[in-house]
């Protein structure tokens, strides 16, 4: 694509309606000195510091900070945050964003809102302190999020579904009535993003990457999977599902496939230190904003490429990628190509 037909694309975007429902969570990162020469007087145990907390989204709210960056204005959210400080934070950052937030059920009892608390030590990041990702809803709260879900989708282009906690709001055993609702509105577009249980889902695009795909077919995934890996693992999995399939290959690119066509996009070749984590959310992103404003599945697949590329320079934060930043990339790895 040249600089003009990116623009002209992203211009669209500011019509695009995209609803996103999953596992959201709050990035909360801050700095940790364990070397501190202080003990508590209580209980004489060593006291760390801590420093410049900042917290972001997280999790399929990654998902939503991605699609603001890239210029969608119309979004709303489908999901359950705690009756706390964290969730407070989230609904903060929503408001922020300028979210709709309508359909983000504040649950008062047995539910901490997701956060995943990365301490950076000495340039590194150090264990991860979890909350809320082993969560349970229940069947009345899973029965409201439907409701809220089919009034939403009357007025959506895309609906991303994203699952990513070891214990998701939408597990196996809840996707046949997601399903069933996604069915009866075929005029919009879904993108399902589901590391443990997207074999299950129906109707929709489902994103993975090569571990994943691996995993949904009980087969060992090569150190470096080429090409002809992919393509053949992916007939493999659509003979037993007709689901289209976003591979995300790591350095090497990203690959689509569906019944009707085949299509690849390789990876540029950056230089310097790179952290891929959330990535796959730019992907998402980027790639649902490029189908509902109608662009084709190579348009979308190349400023996916491009959107990914920018994160991942984007070094102890979950990164974003805004139009000036894929034009800049695209200036210097594409056009000069």
């Amino acid at each position: 694509m040249t600089r003009s037909e990116i623009k002209t694309l992203f211009q669209r975007f500011a019509d695009v309606r995209i609803g996103v429902i999953g596992d959201f969570a709050v990035d909360l990162y801050f700095d940790l000195q364990t070397e501190t020469g202080e003990r508590s007087l209580e209980t004489h145990l060593d006291v760390f510091w801590g420093s410049h907390p900042r917290a972001s989204l997280g999790a399929a709210g990654n998902v939503v900070q991605n699609l603001v960056a890239l210029g969608i204005s119309q979004i709303q959210v489908l999901g359950c945050i705690g009756n706390d400080l964290f969730g407070r934070e989230m609904q903060y950052l929503f408001n922020s964003l300028g979210v709709n937030t309508q359909h983000l059920h504040v649950v008062d009892y047995d539910w901490d809102t997701c956060v995943y608390a990365k301490p950076n030590q000495a340039g590194q990041e150090a264990n991860r302190i979890d909350f809320g990702t082993g969560n349970t809803l229940s069947d009345a709260l899973f029965a409201n999020l439907l409701i809220g879900l089919e009034q939403a989708l009357r007025d959506l282009d895309v609906l991303i579904i994203n699952q990513q906690f070891p214990n998701p709001l939408l597990p196996e055993n809840r996707l046949n009535n997601l399903n069933e609702l996604i069915a009866r509105f075929p005029a919009v577009q879904v993108v399902a993003d589901m590391r443990d249980v997207g074999r299950h889902v129906r109707g929709a695009t489902l994103k993975v990457n090569t571990a994943e795909l691996g995993h949904f077919l009980g087969i060992p995934v090569p150190t470096e999977p080429d090409l002809d890996w992919c393509v053949e693992q992916a007939n493999a999995f659509r003979e037993c599902s007709d689901t289209p399939l976003l591979i995300t290959r790591g350095h090497a690119g990203i690959f689509y496939l569906d019944e009707y066509e085949t299509q690849t996009v390789e990876g540029l070749s950056l230089q310097g230190e790179l952290d891929t984590v959330g990535a796959g959310d730019t992907v998402v992103a980027t790639w649902s904003a490029c189908l509902g404003a109608g662009a084709t599945s190579v348009q979308a697949l190349e400023i996916a490429n491009l959107a990914a590329a920018v994160t991942i320079q984007k070094l102890a934060q979950t990164g974003t990628a805004s139009l000036s930043e894929i034009l800049d990339l695209h200036h210097t790895y594409v056009a000069h190509d």
